[in-house]
């Protein structure tokens, strides 16, 4: 297994070869490494109107246990959220647009209960 923990840089190159790849933009957001351990979430997309900000987390920690497969998985699916969020179309994890996006460019759906029903109910695949 290949280790998946990726510098920033390394993943900014990462988000903007998938960007460009799936939409044709450059990913206009910032990517930021927090430490500690997270229970529930790898990764996660936040943002702010008031503040404009765009921003791709990674738990540090998680990175550096999950392959590079399953990093770069993860930010897929975080950059669905980022692209969705940035057209103002619906962009949560149990929003029908959200799961067809991903099955579209090939994204992990996220495994909460919620988000694997919506995929059942969107044309996901659910596990």
């Amino acid at each position: 297994m290949t280790n998946g923990n990726l510098t920033l840089d390394e993943l900014y190159a990462a988000a903007n070869e998938m960007c460009r790849k799936h939409w044709g933009v450059d990913y206009t957001g910032t990517i930021r490494l927090m430490p500690g351990r997270w229970r529930r979430r790898m990764a996660y997309y936040v943002w702010s109107d008031r503040t404009g900000l765009r921003e791709i987390r990674f738990n540090s920690y998680m990175n550096k246990q999950l392959s590079r497969e399953q990093v770069l998985g993860n930010l897929l699916h975080e950059l669905v959220h980022w692209r969705l969020h940035s057209l103002g179309i619906p962009s949560s994890d149990c929003d029908p647009e959200f799961v067809r996006e991903c099955i579209h460019v090939g994204a992990p759906l996220s495994q909460s209960k919620a988000a694997q029903h919506a995929a059942k109910l969107y044309g996901g695949v659910a596990k």
